[in-house]
């Protein structure tokens, strides 16, 4: 199969995808909802990043979108939806069914592929809450296939993440069965979050920082007799590659267990004097009984 027949399939399967959302409007409008759903994602990829600008963009390349999508007539012309139409269906459309229909598009793709994925708060500052706060939310990439799988607003507060992982979590892992690891920082290392992780039969790395004396000296304890690798910290790099002057990198000393029950690695990190471990879930339920 050539690439344009490839693109061309996957084209349709995406928007085979995106026609399984559910249409939100109490009435529906001159637009389908298949169309304005593929002119936000093409504006997002043009970096429009509000009603308006999605506006403006269909109506610049509305001669180029006429063969492939379907648009409003008047008076025998077809017109490219105005800012306020995507503003009426973005108040009611709704964040999980399309999560859910991107969900289904990745799977078909990656089939069996093991998903890792990293879970972060950040602060979505192009969109603002009823406060006109910047919205806060919890965002789950799997950093390797470079991709976004899913986000939920954790209303404004930081310490809600772990909270929010957890009361989504089945949602996640229902939406995507082949994620089997997760990955974050010290803010997630809480005894109900991980407990959950494992209910799903899941793993999870997490960092441990000296803000949480109890356990961080119980893995210290735990891994203290272990045998210490020094990981090599040389950058190759290829002869067509351009200079770089190098950065300082991080020490870090590697530390491997062979004992039963414990983590099969756990890394501990040295930055600004501060000690830190990861918790993972090999080792964690040992050091926090």
């Amino acid at each position: 199969m050539s690439p344009s027949e490839n693109s061309s399939q996957l084209l349709k399967l995406f928007a085979q995808a995106l026609k399984k959302v559910p249409d939100p409007r109490r009435k529906r409008g001159s637009y389908p909802l298949a169309t304005l759903l593929a002119l936000t994602l093409l504006g997002l990829i043009a970096n429009c990043t509000n009603p308006s600008e999605l506006a403006r963009w269909s109506k610049n390349h509305l001669d180029n979108l006429r063969p492939f999508l379907r648009f409003r007539r008047l008076k025998g012309t077809q017109r490219a939806p105005v800012n306020l139409t995507f503003s009426r269906l973005f108040e009611v459309l709704s964040l999980n069914d399309l999560q859910q229909a991107f969900a289904e598009f990745v799977n078909l793709l990656l089939a069996d592929t093991s998903i890792v994925a990293s879970v972060d708060g950040k602060a979505a500052k192009q969109r603002k809450d009823k406060n006109g706060d910047p919205l806060l939310m919890l965002n789950v990439f799997a950093q390797t296939l470079k991709l976004h799988l899913a986000s939920w607003n954790v209303q404004g507060d930081k310490t809600n993440e772990p909270g929010g992982l957890k009361k989504h979590l089945g949602e996640l892992l229902t939406m995507y069965p082949s994620l089997n690891l997760l990955t974050g920082d010290a803010i997630f290392a809480q005894r109900p979050l991980l407990e959950a992780i494992r209910e799903y039969e899941r793993d999870y790395l997490f960092q441990v920082k000296d803000n949480q004396p109890k356990v961080l000296k119980k893995m210290k304890e735990v891994f203290k007799d272990v045998e210490l690798q020094e990981p090599d910290d040389s950058l190759e790099l290829s002869d067509d590659a351009p200079l770089q002057k190098k950065k300082k990198r991080k020490s870090y000393d590697r530390k491997v267990s062979t004992k039963k029950g414990l983590s099969r690695f756990v890394v501990s990190g040295r930055e600004s004097g501060r000690r830190s471990m990861f918790a993972s879930s090999w080792a964690f339920p040992a050091v926090v009984r």
